[in-house]
């Protein structure tokens, strides 16, 4: 039964998306025209040439294939899952190829980088593309019940969050960051900008001597801080600590946006979302009575942390094909004795989580440390709900429980 429903799955998303053969129909913004596809590995590909049709010049210079116009410049590389958008290097879950003196890129990603909705018509059996409205300044964000407006463009940035300044990295707005919290350590180039504390107590003359446009925290910041910065003419921008997938990708168009990096940032969410779905469809894919339990460490010792069921985290090691037992509660608080009843056969942590579980009698009965099934993880991978929640923390799930998988993976 198993084995049934998830090939009516696969064929589904196959039909949904990517099997159109040569000669596929679709409509763009309600006009019925034909674009020129094929399909590897349930992902469908479009002609580069194809691209002339809606605005980008195309052309093929030492291995590498580049479309642009007035506003983005896409760089591919032939049989490669790399590419560049506007500069900003990030990797796709395909990748570009060439065949019949043709060159094809991946469909979904170039029209979702340029601002369109793509999706599939049932009744018509039609691709459809849908353009996206444009977002102009002045800009009005609203997060958490709060509106933000810009004039324009942010060119300077205090970041009080990892997450925030991850973001702003992997868009390629790295260049407008001036400050950023003592946390703030990925990608390795966030050692050279300057630190300002944390974001429950700001250096504030810091802060206010690099005078930026603005200061963007991940969740609530000092009131007293944010009076200070509003007298100085600084604006600040509180987004809330996302709690779904979505959630993440919502946070990096919006601070694509707020720093006209809106290519890169839309470009980075496809590649991301495509990722994901890889995962989840790679998932559908496993018998049940191979998926495996596992128990994620937020904290050991005193007291258990996990990651329940209202966390991004879960959803992360879920949609990975992992059995999380600290589903049974809502956010972080866990307990002992559910772990012990749980006994997971996968536990993953840092080093010093388990140390503290090794160097404990409340822990030798989890079958995970008796059969040497604790996982070594970078739990920043995991908990700052940036790219590489997908990129690094899926990733390691899937590989880790499920390795004859990993091949289906593409990137």
């Amino acid at each position: 039964m198993k084995k049934t429903r998830v090939l009516i799955i696969i064929t589904t998303m196959v039909v949904l998306f990517s099997s159109f053969g040569f000669g596929a129909t679709v409509n763009v913004d309600g006009q019925t025209k034909q674009i020129e596809t094929t399909v590897i590995n349930d992902r469908t590909f479009v002609t580069a040439e194809t691209m002339k049709n809606y605005g980008l010049s195309t052309d093929l210079k030492d291995g590498r294939i580049i479309l642009r116009n007035s506003n983005v410049i896409f760089e591919f590389y032939n049989l490669s899952n790399r590419v560049k958008v506007n500069g900003v290097e990030m990797t796709m879950d395909s990748k570009t190829f060439q065949r019949n003196g043709k060159t094809y890129i991946p469909m979904r990603f170039i029209f979702e980088s340029l601002n369109y909705e793509v999706g599939y018509n049932i009744k018509t059996k039609q691709i459809t593309l849908s353009t996206r409205d444009e977002i102009a300044f002045p800009l009005a964000i609203e997060d958490n019940g709060i509106s933000y407006t810009f004039s324009k463009p942010v060119e300077s940035i205090v970041s009080l969050a990892p997450s925030i300044t991850e973001i702003l990295f992997a868009i390629g707005a790295e260049s407008k960051v001036l400050g950023r919290t003592i946390y703030c350590k990925y990608p390795e180039a966030t050692s050279k900008i300057q630190t300002v504390g944390s974001l429950y107590e700001p250096d504030l003359e810091g802060i206010l001597d690099l005078a930026p446009d603005a200061v963007i925290a991940a969740t609530h910041m000092n009131e007293d801080a944010m009076k200070i910065f509003a007298q100085a003419g600084i604006s600040t921008v509180t987004q809330k600590s996302p709690e779904k997938i979505d959630e993440i990708y919502t946070l990096i168009e919006q601070l694509g946006l707020i720093t006209d990096q809106n290519y890169p940032a839309r470009a980075l969410v496809s590649t991301l979302k495509a990722k994901e779905q890889r995962i989840n469809n790679i998932v559908k894919a496993i018998p049940d009575d191979e998926l495996k339990t596992l128990y994620y460490v937020v904290a050991t010792g005193n007291k258990e942390y996990s990651a329940g069921n209202q966390t991004f985290i879960h959803e992360v090691l879920s949609g990975a094909g992992g059995i999380n037992v600290a589903a049974d509660t809502d956010k972080w608080a866990y307990s002992l004795e559910k772990l012990l009843d749980h006994n997971p056969e996968f536990i993953l942590g840092e080093q010093y989580h388990y140390d503290t579980m090794m160097g404990s009698d409340n822990y030798k009965a989890l079958s995970a440390l008796k059969n040497d099934k604790f996982i070594f993880v970078d739990t920043n991978l995991f908990s700052i709900p940036g790219p590489r929640v997908i990129d690094g923390g899926m990733k390691i799930v899937i590989e880790t429980l499920y390795p004859k998988y990993k091949y289906m993976l593409n990137y």
